[in-house]
């Protein structure tokens, strides 16, 4: 593995794609994710170099249940290579996305569920009346590709890790419904935020090293049969 993440060809492929196909973003995500299985030092050595990298280190994120680490930030704006790490109890609200993305089960499982577009996903919709039209359970080796307009929800199983691609922002801000407390809520993009809410979610130094070195041990362990 050379020093930069942008060396490997399958990463520097992902800025000729055209991010708003998604037959364009799938074709080049899986010559990514491909390697990813196919080169077993590939993604460990991005794992490992996190904490020593200023620039990536300052985006990664750590919530309740999940830990968002950025693996790659492209040179063409707003592409990124992101690792998920989904601790015990995670699950999310109903949402969409300010970008289309592609993602990669790498171990473990989720329940994904997919409610439609987001045409009438607004904040008086009462989040109880959302019917999933598309419902699976993914496993390692599944991919997908999910365009923005999209509404879904994901219920991780403990140590979960997803491989995700960003492409670049179609819009400002991405909408989630909280069914438990029906209320709604809206999340921009890092350049809309203030520096106690970029604070509140960014990982410390001690977080990253932590998160690190449990995915490196995770990435070791051999992969069962699907559940």
């Amino acid at each position: 593995m050379t020093s930069t993440p942008l060396d490997h060809p399958a990463l520097a492929g992902l800025t000729a794609l055209d991010w708003n196909d998604t037959s364009s973003i799938l074709a080049g995500c899986t010559t990514l994710f491909d390697a990813v299985a196919s080169e077993p030092d590939l993604l460990p050595a991005l794992v490992q170099r996190l904490p020593g990298d200023a620039h990536l280190a300052a985006m990664c994120e750590r919530y309740d249940f999940l830990d968002k680490l950025v693996l790659a930030d492209l040179p063409h704006p707003g592409i990124r290579v992101r690792l998920h790490r989904y601790r015990d109890g995670y699950f999310d609200r109903p949402h969409n996305h300010r970008w289309n993305f592609a993602s990669n089960i790498l171990r473990g499982r989720y329940r994904h569920r997919v409610f439609g577009r987001d045409d009438a996903f607004t904040e008086d919709l009462d989040p109880d009346t959302l019917v999933p039209i598309h419902e699976r359970i993914e496993r390692p080796g599944d991919c997908y590709v999910l365009h923005h307009t999209s509404v879904h929800t994901v219920q991780a199983q403990a140590d979960t890790l997803s491989l995700l691609v960003r492409g670049p922002a179609t819009k400002d801000r991405f909408l989630i419904l909280d069914r438990e407390q029906h209320r709604f809520f809206w999340v921009y993009g890092q350049a809309a935020e203030t520096p106690q809410e970029r604070a509140a979610k960014q990982m410390t130094a001690d977080q990253l090293v932590e998160s690190a070195a449990h995915i490196t041990n995770l990435l070791k362990t051999p992969v069962g049969p699907a559940a």
